[in-house]
């Protein structure tokens, strides 16, 4: 069980780095870092970001990599706040000035800032490794962002094997801040909610090894909660790129002998449709804040013979707050309650409904600064079966592979693009999974195509192309995709090229 909670994540983690210096803590890509490599980096890049006098609120638009992991402790060590920013999100949004990314996260938008510190993912891979093996057809263009004035790589910063980094933290320092559609303010994790979330999450692990494959995104809570409750309680991460493909991703947690899946829909869908094995270390399969239709839990459940623990974590914002019982099998519910957590459901005057109901799911308090003393009202509906598990509504909100779309930032990309006389973006479900689906006024849908796969990164890009030949909008020019979703939802292949 972890303990120390009243400290910084850092802090943390540094304790225990010193205990266990020359463990693995993270693989990437089959690479080992130890806990003293870990620490070492992220005090260089402190020490040289410090130096360079960067200050304020960090934005981080970064894919899984060693890197991401290294940043946020860095961040954390200084005292200052990380930006998460999710798909189409502007660091200017944040009032930030400086941005730690990946390049090729980079292709679809332009925005301004002071510095970017550059993440190339090979820099921390198996030496000689090219990241186009690894991501096969998921990787586009990038862009040679170096030349770009205030342009600096990440790489720089993190080798000088500099001292401990000493500052004073605090548990009620502000360490993450998170937009969501619900709130007008950005959300502010501070040390003390992101050590909360760890506690809960250790409870109910309590008992197991947490050597843990994580291929889902780091952009969310829930994640970055199993992540480190792995790292705090001196396990090991075998981390992939969220976007590598399920076979190497299965043959890496064999090898590496992980207990642990904490994976997205794009993995699962993988493991279902080209029949790959799951090692048999593997205990726990973990699909948070996904959605989902029932019907693919059957498939995965026949095709495997195993079933995913699956969980409700407020839309990235907050880390999971309910997960599947470790000895239960999948019952059509989103998970019971963590340790410490507590779940009730509301009408919108507030007041409790009866057991079954349908109402509001409100989390009990202390996830985030500002609700310290009040339940918080997700927004979303459900209701609670008889035997305390959580039953989620599903909603029109674009969420694949766990991560929230916002199509405006990509539809606007893209109607730039020769060819294109007007664009949508939508969502179906598809073998109870959902998927990304572009409606495109254009004579070459396969050049639409191309150009996705070119400037766009794997997480924004549409499973499904369907030529159409008018978009509903409203007299403002707004799209209206439930009328095109409606009129086009039954569209087979012949009018469309799909991305396999």
């Amino acid at each position: 069980m972890v303990s120390g909670m009243d400290q910084s994540l850092y802090d943390a983690f540094a304790k225990v780095s010193e205990d266990n210096q020359s463990k693995v803590a993270i693989y990437f890509l089959g690479k080992p870092l130890t806990y003293h490599d870990v620490r070492a980096m992220s005090d260089s890049l402190a020490h040289n970001l410090e130096e360079m006098g960067v200050s304020g609120r960090i934005a981080i638009m970064a894919g899984n990599s060693p890197q991401f992991v290294i940043s946020l402790l860095a961040i954390n060590s200084m005292g200052l706040e990380a930006a998460l920013l999710r798909p189409g999100e502007s660091p200017e949004a944040y009032d930030c000035q400086y941005v730690i990314a990946s390049d090729y996260m980079m292709n679809y938008q332009e925005f301004n800032f002071r510095d970017m510190f550059l993440i190339r993912d090979e820099d921390l891979a198996p030496y000689g490794t090219s990241l186009k093996y690894y991501f096969r057809e998921y990787l586009g263009e990038r862009r040679d962002l170096s030349s770009r004035p205030g342009v600096h790589k990440l790489s720089d910063l993190i080798f000088d094997r500099y001292g401990q980094y000493d500052r004073d933290r605090s548990p009620d320092d502000t360490f993450i801040v998170k937009k969501t559609r619900k709130m007008e303010s950005p959300v502010l994790i501070r040390n003390k909610d992101i050590m909360s979330a760890i506690a809960d999450l250790s409870a109910y692990l309590d008992g197991f090894r947490k050597n843990m494959l994580i291929s889902s995104s780091l952009y969310h809570m829930s994640t970055l909660q199993f992540l480190f409750t792995a790292l705090i309680n001196a396990g090991t991460v075998n981390l992939v790129p969220d976007y590598m493909d399920g076979q190497t991703s299965m043959k890496l947690a064999g090898r590496l002998e992980s207990n642990m899946v904490v994976g997205n829909s794009h993995l699962y869908r993988q493991i279902v449709e080209k029949k790959i094995g799951i090692p048999k270390t593997i205990r726990f399969l973990f699909m948070i804040g996904e959605d989902f239709a029932p019907e693919f839990m059957d498939r995965f459940r026949s095709a495997t013979g195993r079933t995913i623990k699956v969980g409700f974590d407020m839309t990235e914002s907050c880390g999971a707050v309910t997960i599947s019982p470790l000895d239960s099998e999948y019952d059509g519910s989103i998970g019971k309650p963590l340790p410490n957590v507590k779940i009730r459901i509301t009408d919108r005057s507030g007041k409790d409904v009866q057991p079954g109901e349908m109402g509001f799911i409100e989390v009990s308090p202390g996830r985030f600064m500002g609700a310290e003393s009040q339940y918080y009202n997700t927004g979303d509906l459900g209701y609670i079966d008889a035997g305390g598990g959580l039953h989620l509504e599903r909603t029109r909100r674009m969420i694949i592979n766990g991560s929230l779309i916002d199509p405006e930032p990509i539809e606007a990309a893209v109607n730039k693009a020769s060819g294109v006389n007007d664009i949508a973006i939508g969502m179906r479900y598809e073998g109870g999974l959902p998927v990304l689906v572009a409606y495109v006024v254009t004579e070459d849908v396969n050049g639409i195509k191309r150009f996705f796969e070119s400037r766009f990164p794997p997480y924004l890009r549409p499973q499904k192309y369907i030529a159409v030949k008018k978009i509903p909008r409203s007299p403002a020019g707004k799209i209206i995709r439930d009328q095109i979703i409606e009129i086009h939802g039954g569209d087979q292949q012949k009018a469309s090229a799909e991305a396999n």
